[in-house]
């Protein structure tokens, strides 16, 4: 059996896709990337900063708009999170609306559907595999 690593961050990881979800979270803990906390919405996400600090997030942008509703109140200083934490967000697609507004809203990396899970795990690895939080 291997031993766990011990992850060096706390990410949450919005993603409705439950096998997504579980697959990414699991294997980034196994790889001592991120202690990940998962949100299966936007709306299950803002409890968690609500209650929690987390070094990165990871967000699936949904076609509703919740996401990046949830990334502007987070920008925007209106949760009880802090506002720099660094993010990266999954897409369907993009356009220059959309790579507009996730520049005003400081997103560190965008990857765009289909991905691998190596992809989300790249990723997460870029955001910096950030380092505990004071206090976590």
């Amino acid at each position: 059996m291997t031993p766990r690593v011990t992850p060096r961050g706390r990410l949450l990881l919005v993603e409705p896709q439950f096998v997504m979800r579980r697959t990414v979270s699991t294997l980034a803990r196994d790889m001592g990337l991120a202690d990940v906390q998962e949100a299966t919405s936007p709306a299950v996400a803002e409890r968690l900063l609500s209650e929690s600090r987390f070094s990165a997030l990871l967000v699936a942008i949904d076609e509703a708009g919740e996401a990046l509703q949830l990334l502007q109140r987070l920008r925007g200083g209106e949760t009880r999170h802090p506002a720099d934490v660094p993010v990266a967000v999954t897409a369907a697609a993009c356009d220059v609306e959309l790579a507009m507004r996730l520049k005003q809203l400081d997103i560190r990396r965008l990857l765009l559907k289909p991905f691998k899970v190596r992809g989300m795990l790249e990723v997460i690895s870029a955001l910096g595999a950030p380092e505990p939080l004071p206090g976590v």
